[in-house]
């Protein structure tokens, strides 16, 4: 096999144990093929240490760039990954704030899914109300504060940001509503549409089921 059926057939996101099993070839075959690719420029990588290694493998070349919202939420996600389907390129400092707000601006299900666990890394909360603005977006990001903080520990929204009276209800990724029971006061009190149901949630957070389902109080 020659190094373009390798690239056609590892394109996207892949560990090195998944690597071995797609090509059918050993774990360190696996490894020495993904450090070449690597050097190439036709594979990238993300984590260390005790993290688990993810490679980012495309047919074409993968020039050095900033880090954008894929590989954000590809950092802080741990369950769910998201093979990047275009090239988000950004210009300076790009930083978990600016993410979410992308992540939003897509309107993609898995996309706004998975940078649900981005809240539990939140430290500026005026540059994400500022960016917000911009965008039209602040009902949509504390609807989703509001869904993550029913199943994960995150920090505490500042009150200032909270006091706005919505009147028109929108939908977060249209034309989907609300079926959730659960997320009805959140629906009712940011007018936003939660498409999310706890089979969905369940696949970022894995250790969710409904009996487990708990509230954490910020």
């Amino acid at each position: 096999m020659n190094q373009d059926e390798h690239l056609y057939k590892l394109e996207g996101l892949h560990t090195i144990e998944t690597a071995a099993e797609k090509l059918n070839i050993t774990r360190q075959s696996a490894l020495n093929l993904l450090v070449k690719l690597k050097k190439q420029e036709y594979a990238t990588v993300q984590g260390a240490g005790r993290k688990k290694r993810l490679y980012t493998i495309s047919m074409r070349k993968q020039r050095k760039r900033d880090i954008g919202m894929f590989d954000i939420i590809n950092k802080y996600s741990p369950h769910m990954k998201i093979n990047p389907w275009y090239d988000h390129q950004v210009h300076g400092v790009y930083t978990v704030e600016d993410a979410l707000i992308d992540a939003i601006e897509t309107k993609s299900f898995r996309i706004i899914l998975a940078s649900l666990h981005l809240f539990k890394h939140i430290k500026d909360w005026p540059k994400l109300y500022k960016l917000a603005k911009e965008k039209s977006s602040w009902q949509k990001v504390g609807a989703l504060y509001d869904v993550a903080r029913m199943f994960m520990k995150i920090r505490k929204m500042p009150e200032r940001y909270r006091g706005s009276k919505w009147k028109t209800l929108s939908c977060l990724i249209p034309p989907y509503e609300t079926k959730e029971k659960e997320f009805y006061s959140i629906r009712d009190k940011w007018k936003i549409n939660i498409p999310f149901r706890f089979g969905d949630l369940g696949d970022t957070m894995p250790w969710l089921t409904f009996k487990n389902k708990q509230t954490y109080s910020n």
